[in-house]
């Protein structure tokens, strides 16, 4: 589901693709998202291919780290054109289009982050089954 998520974000976000429409696709932004989404990816088919302890707790660190990274993205909002940490944040998890902004779909950040939230919290309980079995 985060990859889902994640290239849904990729394809249909044109400030993220193009900075705000100051350069041709693909900014940087878009690529560290693309490789966040790849990491999700792959994680999560390797933990589904192997559940134990050990993959448990990488999917709970990786997942936390990359909700991290997600809402850390915030600090580069000069490098995005925004004045201020608030303004760009409030387009990155606002669930109303930003002012004079280009397409995308309010929201999916949220969703996004909220996804590596219960990832985190589902690989923390796979983490507890292998402890309390033991």
């Amino acid at each position: 589901m985060v990859f889902i998520v994640t290239f849904t974000i990729l394809f249909t976000d044109k400030n993220l693709q193009t900075d705000f429409g100051t350069t041709k696709p693909y900014f940087i932004h878009w690529y560290g998202l693309l490789i966040t989404g790849l990491i999700s990816l792959i994680g999560g088919i390797i933990i589904l291919a192997k559940p134990d302890r050990s993959m448990f707790k990488i999917g709970a660190v990786g997942s936390i780290l990359l909700a991290l990274f997600l809402v850390a993205d915030i600090a580069t909002y000069s490098e995005v054109g925004f004045s201020s940490p608030i303004k760009f944040a409030t387009y990155l998890f606002g669930v109303s289009k930003y002012p004079g902004s280009l397409s995308y779909i309010p929201g999916l950040y949220d969703v996004l982050f909220a996804l590596y939230i219960i990832t985190f919290a589902i690989c923390l309980k796979g983490l507890s089954y292998f402890t309390d079995s033991k």
